[in-house]
């Protein structure tokens, strides 16, 4: 199940005990200051977290899935997080708590 920004900016606002407008906008914040780094085409690093970055990928042919046609996919950007060890540990952790 997906969660939603009003549901994330909620909990935020509940476990830090701030306003929801104050979670709502410390995200916008956050978002915004990560397009504008990924923009200038930077890694973004949270110890403990993880790293955004932008990757490239090269352009590439492929078959339509409905067709069965040969298509070109043009060269790319796309973001990418990974997450740190540190993340990752504790998600492990929380998931064999289960």
């Amino acid at each position: 199940m997906a969660v939603l920004k009003k549901e994330f900016t909620d909990r935020m606002a509940e476990n830090g005990g701030i306003t929801k407008k104050a979670a709502r906008e410390g995200l916008e914040l956050f978002i915004e200051t990560l397009m504008d780094y990924m923009a200038e085409d930077k890694k973004v690093m949270i110890k403990g977290f993880g790293r955004f970055e932008m990757k490239n990928y090269k352009e590439k042919v492929c078959k339509s899935l409905i067709t069965g046609e040969e298509c070109m996919i043009p060269e790319h950007k796309k973001m990418r997080f990974y997450a740190s060890e540190t993340l990752a540990d504790k998600m492990e952790k929380m998931q064999s708590e289960d």
